[in-house]
């Protein structure tokens, strides 16, 4: 009895020490495991693939006494056609693109209602006139007081005033170009209600152009009121145009500019339209015989008054340098410290780089 029950625990001892060293080997075998995985994410890749660039050399060029800037036309003068009167359009004279001189009638309002209004006006002021006459005679006579013959003499003044605002509304229905030149836009067609302060379209003139362009505080120093400026457009690519500053602004915009306005004579043989571009060129009286360290513009990283840009190093590696640049008309700048003549800066791709990237230089 003794040795069976011996038999019955060696057999289920056997189980039991199978299922432990399972469990030793799966134990083991997670941990392992761990280490591979830890070892793999904290590994570090033993090449990196190169980021194409394009590159620039830092060059000592002379300075180019003249200023560059594109602009666009616009016309002299613009006036809107505005009614005074209320009423009906009975009579509309003129179309888009039409031209016209100062004075000339343009449109007619209905004046039925004021005509009304000015005879019943006028009937007041007769009967006031004969009021004061009667009441003149009494007065003489002493058959009323000096009171009342002076609130009827007003009378006589205030119907006057009346039949005079009347009408002036009568001219107002006759509405008049406020300038020569050509009319840009109808707003109305005839047979329209107008009101006083309606605008039926605008006219303008473009027997001379004036052209806008956006000057920097390092160039407009250099401008001057009335200074001679040659402009070439795409439209007449062998003509030049002469011009002459007109404006230049006495505040910046918002990007530290100057409105700088450009008085630019219209023919019939090479006519400009408002609203066409054209390219300024300024010849400045600051003269600087000595050469300056340029780069192109599109290098810089971050703003020009915080400028840095990518520098190759000799072993294809970048780095980031923080440089000091004077701004200049057009795509370069000048810079004024942080880079050597020949000193290759990065001017694309500069967005995936950081100082230690490996690059590859490309065409």
């Amino acid at each position: 009895m003794k040795n069976l029950n011996k038999n019955k625990r060696s057999k289920l001892l056997i189980p039991v020490a199978v299922i432990a060293a399972l469990v030793i080997i799966v134990v083991y075998t997670l941990v392992n495991n761990k280490k591979v995985i830890e070892a793999r994410a904290t590994a570090v890749p033993q090449s990196v693939t190169a980021i194409p660039v394009k590159i620039a050399e830092a060059e000592l060029q002379s300075m180019d006494n003249h200023i560059e800037l594109t602009g666009s036309f616009e016309a002299r003068q613009t006036l809107p056609l505005i009614a005074e009167a209320q009423g009906s359009i009975i009579e509309l004279n003129i179309q888009e693109g039409q031209s016209i001189r100062t004075g000339q009638v343009i449109a007619r309002i209905d004046p039925t209602s004021i005509q009304s209004s000015l005879a019943a006006a006028e009937a007041s002021y007769n009967n006031a006139v004969k009021n004061k006459e009667r009441y003149e005679r009494l007065a003489e006579a002493g058959a009323i007081s000096q009171k009342q013959y002076e609130d009827v003499a007003l009378n006589v003044d205030k119907a006057r005033t009346d039949v005079k605002n009347i009408q002036q509304q009568m001219k107002y229905t006759i509405i008049r170009s406020p300038m020569s030149g050509f009319v840009s836009e109808v707003k109305v067609e005839q047979g329209s209600f107008a009101s006083p302060g309606m605008e039926l379209g605008g006219v303008v003139d473009i027997s001379k152009l004036k052209m806008v362009v956006r000057v920097d505080e390092l160039d407009v120093i250099k401008l001057k009121k009335g200074q001679a400026v040659s402009i070439k457009t795409e439209v007449y690519p062998d003509h030049e145009f002469s011009g002459t500053i007109s404006l230049i602004s006495v505040q910046a915009d918002a990007g530290r500019k100057y409105n700088v306005e450009i008085q630019v004579p219209n023919n019939n043989a090479y006519p400009l339209k408002a609203g066409m571009f054209g390219t300024a060129k300024f010849n400045t009286d600051h003269h600087d015989n000595g050469k300056k360290l340029f780069i192109p513009r599109q290098a810089i990283v971050g703003s020009i008054q915080n400028a840095q840009v990518f520098v190759l190093n000799s072993d294809s590696t970048v780095i980031l340098k923080n440089i000091e640049v004077q701004n200049q008309s057009g795509d370069r700048l000048i810079v004024l410290k942080g880079l050597n003549e020949s000193d290759k800066v990065v001017v694309t791709g500069q967005i995936n780089l950081q100082t230690g990237t490996k690059v590859r230089v490309v065409e």
